[in-house]
């Protein structure tokens, strides 16, 4: 038994997305968790709202990707799932929201068996804050800079001429 990997052309807000979802449900059988986390990109955590020890196993999920991965490099997903079993319900809404606030994730309550619309919602919101996330890593990052340059791109921008100052003490800014 191995996961199940489906690869799937995405198409929202006028831009297509190839997407890679791996079904990592065997996991607890083959102990191949730790490579999946560290892979992903974007993760979706599922449980049922009619059963608590699902909602502890989210719990738990969340806690080892915040422990192996670094915020600024994934974006989480968190589903109740069954929400159309009303008389079973065992996680209520309150429970959910909070799990995903203790953990900066995004949370919906949906029922894939009634309607795939919430389901579909969730994943485009999913993907739309993946792509932001893929986009400000790969920006360059900016140094820092220091009181030198600070007061030569000052006195650039106030017109300053360097063949003219000669001799003279160049003004400072010290942040």
């Amino acid at each position: 038994m191995t996961d199940l990997l489906y690869r799937h052309n995405v198409s929202f807000d006028s831009v297509n997305i190839e997407v890679e979802i791996l079904d990592t449900c065997k996991c607890k059988i083959t102990g191949c968790l730790y490579d999946h986390l560290r892979w992903g990109e974007a993760f979706v955590v599922v449980y049922s709202v009619c059963d608590e020890a699902s909602f502890r196993e989210a719990q738990l999920l969340l806690d080892t990707l915040a422990k192996l991965k670094l915020p600024s490099y994934y974006t989480t997903l968190l589903l109740g799932n069954k929400r159309d079993l009303e008389h079973s319900k065992k996680v209520c809404v309150d429970a959910g929201q909070e799990l995903s606030l203790r953990y900066g994730c995004q949370f919906y309550e949906v029922s894939a068996a009634e309607s795939y619309a919430g389901v579909s919602l969730a994943f485009q919101s999913l993907l739309r804050e993946a792509r932001s996330v893929q986009l400000l890593r790969a920006m360059p990052i900016r140094r820092k800079l220091g009181v030198n340059s600070v007061s030569k791109v000052l006195g650039t921008i106030f017109g300053q001429n360097k063949s003219r100052d000669r001799g003279k003490k160049r003004p400072s800014l010290s942040i």
